[in-house]
């Protein structure tokens, strides 16, 4: 008698095979799904947890509504603001783009929030932390902003810790932040946060403040560059935008620019790297350079008279519009080592001996793309912009050596952002253009119309005769009466308190005279320090009767860099005046000339050491003092920058007094640019 098990397989054999094999592998089916079942069973049923989260996470009017609809888009803004990449694909998988695709759909359709504290409630987004483990719990949060709004966070159950989204943060707080990635991340890696942005100025050990040296740090600054300069023109010195979008020459801004350049070159111990195209005491190589004889053109060396040294002469036809490459005398530039910037100034002595003359360069950019800048005698306009062509007006006269000197990376940015500006495009397009021209190298050299050159070089600076630029501006333009420089442009501070152009400013005067000072202090020109000396006429007289002196309860002398009435006692443009008093008194001593300088100087430090306790907030600095002398006028809390400013001139100040005031400011400003606070009661 056969066993059971030997009856089962008799029965087995007479089964078909295929049927057989159905039946094997529904059974393997059925046991790979109870395998599953079990493994999410342990895992805690993430699943619902996902699903009330998705519920819960946003509701459009805050009232709880639950619709199929909704909670689609909720997962979708779950998704987005919260989930970071690696636990996003392991939790929601493929599911997740279509619902943040249906999200997006849905957001486009919903009427924006009226009110401004919705408006700052609905910037805010965040990422999850990462805290190395794909099984955290995690909801929403509604998180209640004054009683006033509400705006979305998380909860980590397991960190018991709320997170509040970075955007909200950065705009309620007024701070600063960026998300970074590492080469080769799908996603940010790193959040960089800072309380405030600027870097104030770290003086080595051994620095002080004089005439002769560099000042501030203003050796660091890029004035031809800032948002506000619509370009440097024809007379080599910046036009400023800055309260006139047509543009102005603004004394305050040249002499930051003659003071930039001076500083570059009073810190800097080592020489311009230089290119040399045509250098006196070298012979013209003429196999350097293509000249077309058929069309006229002749490129010779001469003695010139006037320098006292061999010069090139050169002539080719040129008509106004007319100028191209193939017509022009022509100059392949050897290839340099370093970076782009390193080489983006050209520096040379000209002289138009014809009816008109040009120089253009064509250089190479980070986009691939290949830039002409145009320096002509003949163009009607400072400056033209067609396509990859920037046509500056280059002034000229007849028989007279000038030096042509041009920073060729701020020329080609200004006239990107000048084309830009032109076709009324927004700020931050003209910021982005502006940061995106990037010069790699200057390919060729073209001389048109008929002159002589000198000393033809690309280098990696001209510091020196942009600084002579700038203050032979001032010499030229100061106004021989009031000895100022008069602001032409509409200062409204505030709509009943405005200074209309023509207004001089203590700031304006006292940077003129920082520049003029360290002019003289370099080349002894009687010339520039008598500009100097001139400078300080309007800091005898009160603001109401055309100077910039006020008075500060009826006691502290105050030097305005605006004049308005009632004063507004603005700190920075004060404390600048200051150093220029001290800047000319330095040199007039030494040149034994005398001065009111010195005494200006000390009414006005008097007064600071009395006053300058009053700009500090305990959390960070103040403006100017308007909040004192106008009636239920706000505080005006300086920005950042400012605040920057202000602990720079402190710095500066430390240096000249020994008042333990000036250190203990510049100590505790700095401490509040990383969230320290004086203490509170």
């Amino acid at each position: 008698m056969k066993s059971g098990s030997g009856k089962f397989l008799v029965l087995l054999g007479m089964v078909p095979r295929r049927y057989l094999r159905c039946a094997l592998r529904t059974v393997g089916l059925m046991l790979l799904a109870l395998i599953i079942l079990i493994a999410v069973t342990k895992a805690g049923g993430f699943s619902d947890r996902f699903h009330r989260v998705r519920q819960v996470a946003f509701d459009d009017d805050g009232e709880g509504r639950r619709r199929h609809g909704d909670q689609q888009d909720n997962m979708g803004l779950v998704e987005k603001s919260f989930a970071i990449n690696s636990r996003r694909k392991a939790l929601i998988g493929d599911r997740g783009k279509s619902a943040e695709d249906g999200a997006s759909r849905s957001r486009k359709k919903r009427k924006p929030h009226k009110s401004k504290a919705a408006a700052v409630a609905a910037a805010a987004a965040s990422t999850a932390p990462d805290t190395g483990s794909n099984d955290i719990r995690v909801r929403a949060l509604d998180i209640s902003v004054n009683d006033q709004y509400t705006v979305k966070g998380l909860y980590m159950q397991e960190e018991k810790e709320a997170y509040i989204p970075f955007k909200f943060v950065r705009k309620y707080f007024d701070i600063y932040g960026d998300l970074k990635s590492k080469p080769g991340s799908d996603g940010p890696t790193r959040l960089a946060f800072s309380h405030a942005y600027g870097k104030p100025f770290s003086p080595r050990a051994s620095y002080k403040h004089t005439a002769s040296g560099p000042f501030v740090n203003f050796g660091g600054f890029n004035v031809a560059g800032r948002e506000r300069v619509l370009y440097v023109d024809e007379n080599d010195v910046p036009v400023s935008t800055q309260w006139d979008p047509k543009g102005y020459h603004f004394a305050t801004q040249i002499s930051q620019y003659g003071l930039q350049h001076y500083s570059a070159l009073a810190s800097s111990n080592a020489s311009a790297a230089v290119v040399w195209i045509l250098e006196t005491g070298r012979p013209l190589k003429s196999d350097a350079w293509e000249v077309n004889e058929r069309i006229g053109n002749r490129l010779k060396q001469l003695q010139d008279a006037q320098l006292g040294h061999v010069v090139v002469d050169f002539c080719t036809e040129i008509a106004s519009g007319q100028l191209t490459a193939s017509r022009g005398i022509r100059h392949t530039v050897a290839r340099t080592t370093g970076s782009g910037n390193s080489f983006r100034a050209v520096l040379a002595r000209i002289k138009m001996t014809g009816a008109a003359m040009a120089l253009s360069f064509h250089v190479l950019m980070s986009d691939k793309k290949v830039y002409t800048l145009v320096y002509d005698t003949t163009a009607t306009r400072t400056l033209e912009v067609k396509g990859e062509t920037m046509r500056y007006r280059l002034l000229a006269e007849k028989g007279v050596w000038r030096t042509f000197a041009r920073d060729l990376q701020n020329d080609l940015q200004r006239g990107v952002v000048f084309l830009i500006r032109n076709e009324e495009s927004t700020k931050p397009q003209r910021e982005v253009a502006s940061a995106s021209v990037k010069l790699v190298r200057v390919q060729l050299v073209v001389l048109h119309g008929c002159g002589h050159v000198a000393n033809l070089s690309v280098r990696s600076e001209a510091h020196l005769p942009m600084a002579m630029a700038a203050v032979n501006w001032l010499v030229k333009n100061q106004n021989q009466t009031t000895g100022g420089w008069p602001t032409n442009a509409l200062r409204t501070l505030k709509p009943d308190l405005a200074l209309q152009p023509g207004w001089l400013s203590a700031m304006v005067q006292g940077q003129a005279m920082s520049l003029l000072a360290r002019v003289y202090s370099a080349t002894k020109d009687k010339k520039y320090l008598n500009a100097a000396l001139m400078a300080t006429r309007p800091f005898h007289k009160l603001a109401k009767e055309g100077g910039v002196k006020a008075v500060f309860l009826k006691e502290y002398t105050w030097y305005e860099e605006y004049p308005t009435q009632p004063s507004s006692f603005v700190l920075n443009g004060f404390i600048f005046s200051l150093l220029g008093l001290h800047d000319l008194a330095e040199v007039a001593s030494s040149a034994r000339v005398q001065s009111d300088a010195e005494q200006l100087y000390l009414d006005g430090v008097r007064s600071l050491k009395a006053l300058i306790m009053l700009y500090d907030t305990g959390v960070g600095t103040i403006y100017d003092l308007r909040h004192f002398s106008i009636p239920m006028f706000p505080p005006n809390r300086a920005r950042w920058d400012y605040h920057v400013t202000h602990i720079n001139l402190v710095t500066a100040m430390a240096t000249i007094d020994d008042h333990p005031v000036f250190k203990t400011l510049r100590e505790r400003w700095l401490g509040y640019m990383v969230g320290k606070a004086t203490k509170h009661n």
